[in-house]
C-alpha cells in the first residue's frame, strides 16, 4: 500500500508537494481506513482542482517514477516517457525530485526515491524502517552507490550507468534480495489508467478480450459486473472464441455484448458501438478486480469522465466496502464530480485538491489540512468541520482550487 508519495519539480510543481495517504486522527468513516499493526492507511484520495491546474500532473509524476524504475535504458526509446515535457521548471537547473513511502506485502515499510536531472540520475536512496526508525539500505550520489549487505557491511560500487536506476539493476542482479524485490514489485503491480490514450484502450481490449477466451470464471465475473449497470445485457460473445483460432488470425478479437431487446429479441452488439460508459466501465474491470483482490494501488485520470455519479459512487464504494475489498486496494484519481463530494462519500482527508498561482506553480493540499479565509474580526483560524457541504463550499470558492472565470464579449464585426 501507499502510505505517502513525495514529488518536486515535476511539471507545474516546483515546490515539494506531497500526497499522504496515512488517515489522520479525525473520526468519521472508520471503514474508510486499513488498520495496520503500527499505522492507518485510506483506501481512497479524490483529487479535485480546476482545469489545468496539476491533477493530472499529480498521477503522472507516480507515473513517471514507475517508468523510470521498470524500464532499463535500453528499452527507453521504446516507452511513453516523455523526457521533454516533465522539467517545467528546468531554467532552475533543479533536478525532479519523487519519493515515495510503502509497505510491502510483507508489512515491512521502505522509503525509496531519487532525483533526476536531464536524463541523469544525481541521486538515490531506499531505507527500511524498523520500529520507528528508517535504516539504510543503499545510498546513492551520481554514478557511486553506498550498500549495505545482509551481514551490515558497507560496500562501495562505483561506475554504475548514470541514466539507469540502481533498483531497477540490482534487482535483476540480485533476485534473492527480499527487499529490493519487494521495493521493486510493489511498483510493478501498482497502475495508471489514461482512458482518453486510444493506442491504451486498444492494449486494454486485447488484454481483457484474452481472458475471456482462456478464463470462464473471469468471464462470469465480468458479466455480472456489467450487469450491475446495464440489466439488457445477457452476454459476451467473442469471435474467434478460442485461443488457438486466435493465433490463427493474427491475435484479432471481436467482442460484442449480447442485449435483450423487444419480446426477448437477442441482438449483439459490437463493444465499439456501445456508449462510452459501458466501454469504460468494460476496460475498468480488469484493473478494478485486480486491485481490490490483490491490494494493488490503482490511479486513474478523471475516474468520473463519461460516468454517471452514481456508476462513480459505486466504484468509489467497491473500495471502501471491507468485503469487496478484501484485498486493501487503494484508488487514487483526479475528478470534477461534485456529486459525490460530500461528507457521506468521504472523510476529510480523503479529498485533495491542486490550486495553480499566478505564477503557474501547482499546489496540492487535502480537505484536512485546509485552514479556512477569516471570517471575523478576531481573525481566528479554523479549519473545515465534518458537517459541512462540501461540494456547495468547494463550488463557491470557499477551499480555493477552482477556474477564476472573466466575462467574455462576442463582438460582431461592422
Amino acid at each position: 500500500m501507499l502510505i505517502r508519495f513525495s514529488f518536486k519539480n515535476f511539471k507545474s510543481f516546483k515546490n515539494e508537494n506531497v500526497l499522504d495517504m496515512e488517515a489522520t486522527s479525525i473520526k468519521e468513516h472508520e471503514y474508510n481506513i486499513v488498520k495496520k499493526e503500527n499505522i492507518n492507511l485510506l483506501k481512497v484520495a479524490a483529487i479535485y482542482g480546476a482545469n489545468a491546474s496539476g491533477k493530472t500532473n499529480v498521477l503522472q509524476a507516480f507515473d513517471y517514477m514507475k517508468n523510470r524504475i521498470l524500464i532499463s535504458d535500453d528499452s527507453k526509446k521504446n516507452s511513453h516517457i516523455d523526457e521533454d515535457n516533465v522539467y517545467t521548471f528546468m531554467i532552475n537547473n533543479e533536478p525532479i525530485s519523487l519519493e515515495v513511502e510503502i509497505l510491502a506485502k510483507n508489512n515491512k515499510i521502505y522509503k525509496y526515491g531519487f532525483d533526476i536531472l536531464k536524463d541523469n540520475i544525481t541521486s538515490e536512496w531506499l531505507y527500511i524502517k524498523k520500529i520507528n526508525k528508517f535504516y539504510e539500505i543503499f545510498e546513492r550520489t551520481k554514478n557511486t552507490i553506498e550498500l549495505k549487505d545482509k551481514m551490515n557491511k558497507l560496500l562501495h560500487l562505483a561506475n554504475v550507468d548514470e541514466n539507469t536506476l540502481f533498483l531497477n539493476l540490482y534487482s535483476k542482479i540480485n533476485k534473492e534480495n527480499e527487499d529490493f524485490s519487494n521495493v521493486y514489485n510493489w511498483f510493478l503491480t501498482t497502475s495508471y489508467l489514461d482512458l482518453g490514450n486510444p493506442r491504451f484502450e486498444n492494449i486494454i481490449n486485447n488484454r481483457v478480450s484474452l481472458k475471456i477466451l482462456s478464463d470462464q470464471k473471469y468471464k462470469h465475473e465480468l458479466l455480472r459486473f456489467i450487469k450491475t449497470f446495464d440489466a439488457s445485457i445477457e452476454g459476451i460473445k467473442t469471435t474467434p472464441n478460442t485461443i488457438e483460432e486466435v493465433q490463427n488470425n493474427n491475435r484479432m478479437i471481436k467482442v460484442e455484448l449480447i442485449h435483450k431487446g423487444e419480446e426477448n429479441d437477442i441482438k449483439a452488439l459490437p463493444l465499439e458501438l456501445e456508449s462510452n460508459g459501458t466501454r469504460k466501465m468494460f476496460h475498468l474491470f480488469d484493473f478494478l478486480m485486480n486491485a481490490l483482490k490483490n491490494g494493488m494501488v490503482l490511479f486513474i485520470d478523471e475516474l468520473d469522465a463519461k460516468l454517471h455519479p452514481l456508476l462513480t459512487r459505486y466504484i468509489i464504494n467497491l473500495f471502501h466496502n471491507s468485503e469487496t475489498n478484501i484485498g486493501n486496494g487503494q484508488l487514487i484519481y483526479s475528478t470534477h464530480d461534485t456529486v459525490n463530494l460530500n461528507k457521506d462519500t468521504f472523510r476529510r482527508d480523503e479529498i485533495w485538491f491542486t490550486e495553480k498561482n499566478k505564477d503557474g506553480i501547482s499546489d496540492l493540499y487535502s480537505l484536512s489540512d485546509y485552514i479556512l479565509p477569516n471570517d471575523d474580526e478576531n481573525k481566528t483560524t479554523k479549519k473545515v468541520r465534518n458537517d459541512a457541504t462540501y461540494n456547495k463550499d468547494y463550488l463557491t470558492g470557499r477551499y480555493g482550487a477552482i477556474p477564476i472565470l472573466e466575462e467574455f464579449e462576442v463582438k460582431l464585426e461592422k
